[in-house]
């Protein structure tokens, strides 16, 4: 199936950002989600600065019209624009595929940095799945991973693995065509600290469950769920390893580098540290300042917002750590961290 990017713009019909407690089950979260408003991205602010701060995970769920693997591949999967990461697949696409319950499950492709995870399922269910229902507006795997001595180093609601507490966020794109009953599924899961998902080589992703959840009917004073879950064993092979893909330095060239520590490019993000002094400094000065990456390569200009801001230590020092969802990686342009809409600090590699 075929499909331009504006007709993939008029499919979507939402997005929506939900709350995730990633060990409780579906049923919970879901309740607990109906009591909170969705709320548009806003530029961080100095005066929001701790509540930034605080530990906190969301998934963000973006439901459409039948579309298929060609929507998935419009989505934001596979959005890297370093050409080393192409060339050298960084997205691994050797996929592995399990059947459980009469359901065909593919691994399709999957990319991981010790920043990030990303995966993408493509599942064909029988003709007669509950799953197939024109009310379900959305989907959800459970699943963990585990290393060769089976030992799980990452834990996504599934009950009976070890709790962990190592996922900051999750995104998730799905896109169901009913016509062929596959359901396309990617997942792009993000630590709760730099560089905590560690390399494993032979690892094992098994998914649990496989749930839809239905139109919400919401009543005065009451809200009621209803999902359809199926469980089951589907086991694939999976390759966590970073091979050539290892974290650049940036360093800040400039004389005045307002209180700029560091930066670490991942192929996934781009990490600024900021010293508490210089990033108090700016706070006191503007009250609704605002931090961005400027990057240009070319002719073509782009700005990244923070994705996270929290508080870290490194040598005994307290500093603020920024995260970008920038993916040029190791790709010859020009980033400047941009302070208050004014000040800009050139970053330059190692």
């Amino acid at each position: 199936m075929s499909l331009s990017e504006k007709n993939l713009k008029e499919t979507i019909l939402k997005e929506e950002e939900l709350s995730m407690i990633v060990r409780n089950r579906l049923d919970a979260t879901y309740k607990d989600i109906l009591k909170e408003e969705s709320s548009k991205m806003i530029k961080p602010k100095f005066r929001y600065i701790y509540p930034l701060i605080a530990v906190f995970s969301c998934i963000v769920i973006i439901s459409m019209t039948p579309l298929g693997l060609a929507a998935v591949n419009l989505l934001r999967f596979g959005d890297f624009t370093s050409n080393n990461l192409k060339q050298s697949q960084f997205i691994n696409r050797a996929f592995s595929s399990d059947i459980d319950q009469n359901i065909h499950i593919q691994l399709q492709e999957h990319y991981f940095d010790n920043n990030a995870l990303g995966l993408h399922f493509s599942i064909k269910l029988p003709r007669d799945s509950k799953l197939l229902a024109s009310d379900i507006e959305e989907y959800d795997l459970t699943f963990a991973i585990s290393n060769k001595e089976n030992q799980t180093i990452i834990n996504f609601n599934m009950d009976d693995r070890d709790v962990l507490d190592n996922i900051q966020s999750v995104n998730v794109d799905h896109a169901i065509d009913r016509e062929t009953n596959t359901l396309e599924m990617t997942y792009r899961l993000r630590a709760k600290e730099t560089g905590e998902l560690f390399d494993i080589k032979d690892a094992t992703l098994t998914i649990g469950s496989i749930s839809g959840v239905k139109n919400r009917v919401r009543t005065p004073g009451e809200n009621h769920l209803s999902i359809e879950e199926i469980k089951g064993d589907w086991t694939f092979p999976i390759d966590l390893t970073t091979k050539e893909f290892d974290p650049i330095e940036f360093f800040s060239s400039e004389e005045q580098s307002y209180g700029v520590h560091s930066a670490i490019a991942y192929p996934t993000s781009f990490i600024v540290h900021l010293s508490k002094d210089g990033f108090e400094q700016f706070s006191s000065q503007q009250e609704n300042g605002t931090f961005q990456l400027k990057v240009i390569n070319g002719e073509k200009q782009q700005t990244y917002e923070p994705k996270t801001t929290k508080i870290n230590h490194q040598n005994n020092q307290e500093f603020f750590e920024m995260t970008f969802e920038y993916s040029g990686y190791d790709q010859l342009s020009e980033v400047t961290l941009v302070i208050n809409n004014k000040e800009e600090v050139l970053l330059s590699k190692k």
